[in-house]
């Protein structure tokens, strides 16, 4: 049996809200540009007919970002269970998709996309835990990267009383590497097993040792440093792609800063951003980390704006696609 399109469409998980989430997304953003930026409309029309060039940019460098943390996931599992890299690149899309797209889309990405991995032969336990530690492995390289970036802030520029913002996004960076770390580590296994014991009496197929079995594998990884030490190094590179996004954008709209500002402003509105992260592509916290980071740099928040909406519409770009491909995958049963 075979299901109609128009059943596969329906059956796309969360397909209609993340249309109308786009849809909305672009409304917003350019709202949010005409509203605050009234003044200058005259200057701003011609950033707005730059923005396909600009969009173009960022979905150049975006490309290789997605191999990079590709790698990074696939370099977290056994060599002998590998996909090649272009499976893991599709499955990394997919959890952008949702990521951008659905609330709590990082959770939900990453739960489909494991499972899509153990459809692909590697063990559903192993899987889950590498896209795990994957998604701790990603905050953890991200603290490293806005300690970078507060410390190319402090160190060489005048950060006119906003240093407390820029020590925030490290706060943010911490707290969120940090939290992840802790839970993987401490799961409450014991009350958790007894509530999955007494779903088991009425649904047998529930196995009560699932969790300690799936913490068991985390932990094997956990202890795997040089697996760990490369997935960080392949992490770390694509954050530190991104301040070349922010950098060329910024030149293409007549904004020139240099690659160590770039990376300031890419380090810390990151970290931010994760403020937002039940939020579908953390809608307006984005905009504004954004707008707050690139001011510590001296980049007016018209152009800071622009910035957020040409990232916004790249993501848009990617994500919808993202979700029909993600569709297609389940109903073929792999990546």
């Amino acid at each position: 049996m075979t299901a109609s399109p128009d059943g596969a469409m329906a059956a796309a998980p969360g397909w209609n809200r993340g249309v109308r989430n786009g849809v909305l997304l672009g409304a917003l953003a350019l709202a949010a540009v005409l509203a605050l930026n009234w003044a200058e409309l005259p200057g701003l029309g011609s950033i707005l007919l730059q923005l396909p060039a600009a969009v173009a940019i960022s979905a150049a460098v975006h490309l290789p970002q997605i191999a990079l943390t590709a790698a990074a996931w696939r370099a977290l599992l056994p060599p002998a269970l590998r996909p090649g890299l272009g499976a893991m690149m599709a499955l990394r899309w997919y959890r952008e998709s949702a990521n951008a797209l659905l609330p709590a889309g990082a959770l939900v990405g990453q739960a489909a996309a494991a499972r899509l991995l153990a459809r692909r032969g590697v063990p559903g336990q192993l899987a889950g835990a590498t896209a795990t530690v994957d998604l701790t492995l990603e905050a953890v390289s991200q603290f490293f990267f806005t300690l970078a970036g507060v410390l190319l802030l402090v160190g060489f520029r005048d950060t006119g009383g906003l240093a407390p913002f820029a020590w925030a996004g490290l706060g943010v960076a911490v707290a969120g590497a940090a939290a992840m770390v802790l839970v993987q580590r401490r799961l409450p296994l014991a009350l958790a097993e007894r509530l999955l014991a007494r779903l088991a009496r009425r649904w047998p197929a529930i196995r009560p040792s699932v969790l300690r079995d799936f913490q068991g594998a985390i932990l094997a990884l956990h202890a795997d440093a040089p697996r760990l030490a490369q997935a960080i190094l392949w992490h770390t590179a694509s954050w530190v792609i991104g301040a070349v996004e922010i950098w060329g954008v910024l030149a293409l709209l007549g904004h020139d800063v240099s690659l160590a500002d770039a990376l300031v402003i890419e380090a810390l509105a990151q970290a931010l951003r994760n403020v937002g992260f039940l939020l579908p592509g953390a809608l307006a916290v984005q905009e504004g980390a954004i707008i707050g980071a690139a001011a510590l740099c001296g980049v007016p928040p018209a152009a800071a704006l622009a910035v957020a909406l040409v990232r916004r519409a790249r993501e848009v770009c990617f994500s919808l696609p993202g979700l029909l491909a993600w569709q297609r995958a389940e109903l073929k049963g792999k990546a």
